[in-house]
C-alpha cells in the first residue's frame, strides 16, 4: 500500500515537472549547433531550426540520439515559413529563444569604394529583420513561459564607441549595429509582458565563419586543424555556447534591451 502511494506520488511529481525549452536558430553548425547539444544534455526540449536540415548531418545525428530534439526548417528571412512555425507551435511556452542564425558575408562587397546593395540587403534581412521577425513570431510563446527570455547572438563590431579604426567588414558592422536597436526595440515592446531581452557576443569562436572572416575560403577555413585554433587565440565553438548558456541563465529580469559580453559583463555601446 505505502509503495503504491510512493509510486503514484512519484507519477505526479514527473507530471507537474515538464522540461523547459529553447528555440535555437540556426542550429545546423557552429555555436548554434554547440547550444542544441548542451542544452539537450542538460534535459531541454530543444526546437533545432535549419533553412535546409536534410542537408545538415550533423544535426540530424544529433537529434538520432536525443529524442528530446526536434529539428524543424525555418528561413528566418521568410515570414511564411515564421508564421506556419509559430501557428505549429502555438500556446506551448518556450523558456528561452535564441536568434542564432546570422550571415558574415565576405570581404568581396565590403571593400570601401565596392560596397554591394545586394549584399547589404541580404544581411540586414537575416541579421536584423530575421531575429526581430522571429521574436515577434514567438513572443507569446516565450510570454507564457517560466523564464521569459529572448536573446540575439550579436558581435562588438557592431559597437557604436568601440569603433576607432575602419573595418573590413562595414556592412556586418552596419547589421549587427541594427539588430542590437532591433532586439532593443522588442524588449521596450515585451517590457510589460516580463520578457527579458538581450544581446550576447559570442567571443571570437573557431568557427569556419571566422576564418573566412580573415580571408580564407571556405573549403581553406573546413581544413584548419584544432592546432591551428588554438595558435589563433580564440575560443571553441562548444566554449562559446556554453558561456552563453550561463550569462542566459543569470539573466534575472531585473534589466531587459541589454548588452552583456560572454562573460555577462556589459558592452558599452
Amino acid at each position: 500500500m505505502i509503495r503504491s502511494i510512493l509510486i503514484f506520488g512519484l507519477m505526479l511529481i514527473c507530471a507537474g515537472a515538464s522540461a523547459q525549452t529553447v528555440l535555437v536558430t540556426g542550429s545546423n553548425r557552429g555555436i548554434g549547433l554547440e547550444l542544441v547539444t548542451q542544452y539537450a544534455a542538460d534535459g531541454w526540449d530543444v526546437i533545432a531550426t535549419s533553412r535546409s536540415p536534410a542537408d545538415d548531418d550533423e544535426l540530424q545525428a544529433l537529434a538520432k540520439m536525443n529524442a528530446n530534439i526536434t529539428i524543424e526548417t525555418l528561413d528566418v528571412t521568410d515570414t511564411i515559413q515564421i508564421a506556419a512555425l509559430a501557428e505549429k507551435y502555438r500556446g506551448r511556452p518556450i523558456d528561452v529563444l535564441i536568434n542564432n542564425a546570422g550571415l558574415l558575408g565576405g570581404r568581396e562587397g565590403q571593400d570601401w569604394g565596392n560596397l554591394s546593395a545586394d549584399l547589404f540587403q541580404q544581411l540586414m534581412a537575416v541579421n536584423v529583420f530575421g531575429p526581430m521577425k522571429v521574436s515577434e513570431a514567438f513572443s507569446a510563446n516565450v510570454a507564457l513561459s517560466k523564464q521569459k527570455k529572448i536573446i540575439v547572438i550579436s558581435s562588438t563590431i557592431g559597437s557604436i564607441s568601440r569603433m576607432q579604426n575602419p573595418t573590413p567588414f562595414p556592412i556586418l558592422a552596419t547589421s549587427k549595429a541594427a539588430v542590437n536597436m532591433a532586439m532593443r526595440t522588442v524588449a521596450m515592446q515585451l517590457k510589460d509582458q516580463g520578457v527579458t531581452v538581450a544581446m550576447l557576443m559570442p567571443g571570437v569562436v573557431r568557427t569556419r565563419m571566422s576564418y573566412q572572416a580573415g580571408g580564407m575560403s571556405l573549403e581553406e577555413a573546413s581544413e584548419q586543424t584544432d592546432f591551428e585554433f588554438e595558435r589563433a587565440g580564440t575560443i571553441s565553438a562548444g566554449e562559446s555556447a556554453a558561456r552563453i548558456i550561463k550569462v542566459t541563465a543569470s539573466l534575472d529580469g531585473s534589466e531587459t534591451g541589454i548588452f552583456l559580453n560572454n562573460d555577462g559583463s556589459r558592452v558599452d555601446w
